[in-house]
């Protein structure tokens, strides 16, 4: 048996021992101090944010960067309710995260007040839920930690009673052992079979191909086979953007459409049910599916799918014999066929194009970006040159808006000496504006670019497809730069395109959080769109 010690210590020293560096969240009530408390005891910080739909998505940011799990806490009622948004990113977008939240102990079962089903509202979304407390709660705990971590990974919730996390516990601070790592795959036979009929195959990869070692093995996997490879925009950077065989992005669309096409044979490799576009498949050439991990489809089947971890599964396939018969011009043409599609649109005085130019002329070459949902990640993504996975950080089962600052801010508490940079619209901003002074608080060096252009564009592209009168996509006029200067922000107003390339050179050289205001056309948006999805 270990020493005795409260139940939010025992839960402290066991995420300390995971690795744990940091938790989130807004706290309410008496649970929320004791193991604020608890964890300062063991070296583990407690950010305060403003809202608690930041806080889950910060900690999902950071367990995705750190690959233990990230840890939100919020009261009860109206603080869950508010971290809803950030709990379904983790969930859809395959990260580690530990939920917790407070709830009435049974001595209260006559109040009502702020009292709703928690576990039912959030059993959806969760792959696991327990309280903290009871019996063998530091094996439970245990458990609830590699049900976060275990593929596909996701958050787990732990209901928090005051009575329980102050119990003294004499359980042993050892932890059980952990899950082992999946056996190797066996390769079906029609993976060789439809291998020897190929001339022509391509590779698209996706999220799961982030993992580390995966993403190395799929580099010398399309190298070896000298075949093109398209990535999804949340496997950026899995293959570097500079690499001869990445040909461009998946985004089921007509920009990769005709390359695809000449394939006669489709490898997936860690492509997630998340990231498929809503829409049909567009192929009919065979499928290999290689994923680390099970899931539903409802897009396409594959003619044949190979269950395990990416590295040794690729490693396997790279002793089959395979000649592939691509055309010696064919990865050039298809690259800057897809870039050029990428450049389309223009409009002044300032083009969303032209923001991205000019940051990209100022940033360090280490540095991260995080993405909101909306127009603007487009010429984001599709400009910006990232070299390894989690260059790019981007809510794309969820999709939200709202996730660029608060991801940012994770980045930068997670990995301080790394420059990070989020690239919003104004109306994702709107919807998160106050964690500029979780930024400050805290001293993160960080960049946001806000996209100003006072509308929702890519709804407002619908609905100029529809042929349908402008209405309920346009904001009133917003002043982000006194914004972020009333948090405490170094903010710049851009206005015209001389002082562009100025004003990030400016928020480059300096230190803590900084705000670039840039007054966008979005009419070029349109064209984009047009070229890239069809």
């Amino acid at each position: 048996m270990g020493k005795t010690r409260s139940v939010a210590n025992l839960w402290a020293e066991r995420l300390a021992a995971y690795g744990v560096k940091r938790f989130f969240g807004v706290p309410g009530g008496d649970c929320s101090l004791d193991l604020i408390q608890a964890a300062a005891d063991h070296g583990i910080d407690f950010i305060l944010t403003r809202t608690e739909g930041a806080a889950a998505i910060m900690a999902a940011t950071t367990g995705e960067l750190s690959g233990t799990p990230g840890v939100v806490i919020t009261t009860r009622g109206p603080g869950i309710a508010s971290a809803m948004n950030g709990v379904a990113h983790a969930a859809l977008d395959r990260t580690p995260m530990m939920v917790l939240a407070e709830a009435f102990d049974s001595a209260h079962d006559h109040v009502s007040h702020q009292r709703i089903d928690q576990v039912a509202m959030l059993r959806p979304l969760v792959k696991a839920h327990d309280h903290l407390g009871g019996q063998d709660v530091g094996v439970r705990l245990d458990k609830l930690v590699d049900v976060t971590l275990a593929a596909p990974q996701g958050p787990v919730y732990l209901e928090l009673r005051t009575s329980d996390i102050r119990e003294e516990t004499a359980e042993s601070d050892k932890r059980s052992a952990p899950a082992p790592r999946p056996a190797a795959p066996q390769l079906p036979p029609k993976v060789q079979e439809l291998l020897a009929e190929a001339k022509r195959p391509i590779v698209i990869a996706g999220l799961q191909a982030c993992d580390a070692a995966a993403a190395q093995t799929l580099r010398k996997l399309v190298a070896h086979w000298n075949v093109p490879v398209i990535v999804t925009y949340k496997a950026k950077g899995a293959v570097a953007d500079d690499d001869d065989h990445l040909i461009g992005y998946y985004i089921g669309g007509v920009a990769e459409e005709p390359w695809v096409k000449q394939a006669d044979l489709i490898v997936f490799f860690g492509f997630d049910a998340i990231e498929f576009p809503p829409h049909k498949w567009r192929y009919s050439a065979p499928m290999i599916d290689l994923t680390a991990y099970p899931f539903d489809r409802n897009i396409v089947e594959p003619d044949v799918t190979v269950v395990g971890p990416l590295d040794e599964t690729g490693a396997a396939l790279m002793k089959l014999k395979f000649n592939s018969e691509w055309p010696a011009d064919f990865l050039g043409k298809a690259k800057r066929a897809i870039a050029e599609r990428a450049r389309a649109g223009d409009g002044g005085p300032i083009s969303p194009h032209m923001v991205v130019d000019a940051v990209i002329a100022a940033a360090p070459p280490n540095a991260r970006i995080t993405l909101d949902a909306g127009a603007h990640m487009i010429p984001a993504l599709h400009y910006w040159n990232a070299t390894e996975p989690r260059q790019t950080l981007i809510s794309r089962g969820d999709a939200t808006m709202g996730y660029a600052l608060p991801a940012a801010v994770a980045s930068a508490l997670a990995e301080p000496e790394r420059p990070v940079i989020a690239f919003t619209g104004d109306g994702g901003l709107m919807m998160c504006s106050g964690e500029l002074g979780t930024a400050v608080q805290y001293g993160c060096n960080l960049v946001v670019v806000v996209f100003n252009d006072e509308t929702l564009t890519l709804i407002g592209a619908r609905q100029r497809r529809r042929q349908m009168p402008n209405a309920g996509v346009d904001f009133s006029p917003a002043n982000f730069a006194k914004i972020g200067e009333g948090f405490g922000c170094l903010a710049i107003r851009v206005d015209d395109p001389g002082d562009l390339a100025p004003a990030m050179q400016r928020a480059f050289a300096s230190e803590g959080p900084v705000l670039v205001d840039v007054r966008v056309n979005p009419a070029a948006y349109h064209e984009q769109l047009i070229s890239l999805r069809g």
